[in-house]
């Protein structure tokens, strides 16, 4: 019976080491969960502090303080309704017409542009087709050209609105005393 209580007394030992081993486990993996939930919630923090940085500074000043921002944004839709309501200026510039004359000199300009422009000198006064169409054109001459105003020609309801006018110079492709028509406003 030695034996048997030798044996008995071998599993008690083992049963208290496992016990031991198992309490052991345990509290190894209670440490563990709780460095995991730990963790956890310090990246959860971190998430929410990252959205609250993301958001744009008007959005966090309407959650912040609503009256200012709302103050803010009716403050600007007063200005512009201030800028687009109070209207223009009541002087409106106008370049005055020349009096042009026939037998005069003038010079070819061309008021509704910017730079160095040339100026189509046409066959047939206020025919808009004379454009797009080469042939019916009789040189292009750059502003600046010297012109002389040879006669009228009344279109669209007003008076003297083409000059025929000719070419006091050769230039660029005109020929000096080529004749053709331009515009009144053309000529200064």
């Amino acid at each position: 019976m030695s034996e048997d209580k030798s044996t008995d007394e071998v599993i008690e030992d083992i049963k208290e080491t496992v016990e031991d081993v198992v309490e052991d486990v345990k509290e190894t993996v209670e440490d563990i969960v709780e460095d995991v939930k730990e963790t956890a919630a310090d990246a959860v923090d971190a998430v929410e502090e990252a959205v609250d940085n993301a958001k744009p500074a008007l959005m966090k000043l309407k959650e912040e303080n609503p009256k200012v921002f709302y103050g803010a944004i009716a403050g600007i839709v007063i200005v512009l309704g201030f800028i687009f309501l109070s209207g223009g200026s009541k002087s409106v510039k106008q370049h005055a017409p020349t009096a042009v004359s026939i037998g005069q000199s003038y010079t070819l300009k061309a008021p509704n542009s910017v730079g160095e422009t040339t100026l189509k000198i046409l066959k047939v006064p206020g025919s808009m087709a004379s454009f797009d169409n080469p042939e019916d054109v009789v040189c292009n001459a750059p502003a600046g050209t010297l012109v002389t105003a040879r006669g009228f020609q009344d279109a669209f309801g007003k008076s003297q609105l083409f000059v025929q006018v000719e070419i006091q110079q050769e230039v660029a492709d005109c020929r000096q005393g080529a004749k053709g028509w331009t515009l009144k406003n053309n000529l200064k």
